[in-house]
């Protein structure tokens, strides 16, 4: 098998992997999958920002706005009240400083919304088990 078949072989076992992952994850382990992307792919923007290598850092960057713009729009303001509102204007602000960080090639920046990231992932680990295994369905009863 030719190096070309090979990655492609790769890459098809890992889109394949991912898809199967997200379509048997509980909604609790779909955030926590968001969460994982973002902090990995702004991690990736920052490597390839001190690289110079500006058409990865795009690619990077892009790929971070669109998961936080997923974990911002996933915000249920109506059941999430307070609480809601505040998750909703730190993702809205994770956003725009990333754009921010982009424009400035700005490290500080991007560290600054891993750090928030990471925050709300551990927080989002603490969550209790029973909700943690719940189904999409099982958490619409218990909130109900």
């Amino acid at each position: 098998m030719n190096m070309a078949m090979r990655n492609k072989f790769v890459q098809q076992y890992a889109n394949n992997y991912v898809e199967t992952a997200v379509t048997e994850a509980t909604p609790h382990k779909l955030v926590e999958m968001l969460y994982d992307g973002a902090i990995k792919n702004l991690t990736l923007m920052k490597v390839f920002m001190e690289k110079g290598d500006f058409a990865k850092k795009a690619e990077f960057s892009n790929k971070s706005l669109a998961i936080i713009n997923s974990l911002r729009a996933g915000v249920d303001m109506e059941k999430g009240g307070e609480v809601g509102e505040n998750l909703f204007a730190l993702y809205d602000y994770c956003y725009r400083r990333v754009l921010e960080a982009s424009s400035q090639n700005s490290l500080e920046m991007i560290d600054e919304v891993i750090g928030h990231l990471k925050g709300l992932k551990e927080a989002w680990a603490e969550m209790p088990e029973n909700i943690k295994r719940a189904s999409k369905e099982q958490i619409e009863k218990m909130s109900a």
